[in-house]
């Protein structure tokens, strides 16, 4: 099995274009019944079990959520034309602090899917000038579109569900 490349660990090359901002937003839209499809029926011993210190699934769920904070906030950062986007807590201090753990399943998905639904609904009419709008991003050290920006966020999803199903399969 390929081992996962570490989140801190990727890089980007931004250079598709602005014309991708309605799949980059569908992709978004897709992390909800994705989560919903991996996490029905789903016993809570497996839902709360860790391995090798890191989180269960519950806390993953709850990190997805905790993200949408910074999302949004980088889209306000976007509009307000900042030359530097806000920067992520790379300690993950909120979702290590937030208690995840103790939450059931179904308040963890409500929490994430009403903050999706907000920062899909407000993104999804965007113009291309607003999809445009570039600052730089502070951990890369590179210009970002508002574009990339969504794009990123869409990949992170994909590397938490990919470990959701990794902890599902084991």
């Amino acid at each position: 099995m390929v081992t996962q490349t570490p989140w801190i660990e990727r890089k980007f090359d931004f250079n598709f274009p602005v014309g991708l901002f309605p799949v980059i937003v569908e992709r978004l839209r897709g992390t909800i019944p994705q989560l919903e499809a991996m996490l029905k029926n789903v016993p809570i011993e497996k839902l709360n079990k860790k391995q090798e210190g890191k989180w269960s699934i519950k806390e993953v769920v709850g990190h997805l959520y905790d993200l949408e904070e910074l999302w949004k906030g980088r889209i306000d950062d976007f509009l307000a034309q900042m030359p530097t986007l806000r920067a992520a807590d790379m300690s993950n201090t909120k979702t290590e602090k937030a208690g995840h753990q103790t939450k059931e399943i179904d308040e963890l998905l409500r929490q994430f899917i009403d903050a999706r639904n907000k920062l899909v609904s407000r993104v999804a009419d965007f113009d291309e000038r607003k999809a445009s709008l570039s600052a730089l991003h502070p951990r890369l050290q590179k210009p970002m579109r508002l574009v990339d920006s969504l794009f990123f966020a869409a990949e992170h999803d994909d590397h938490e569900l990919t470990k959701i199903r990794r902890l599902l399969n084991d």
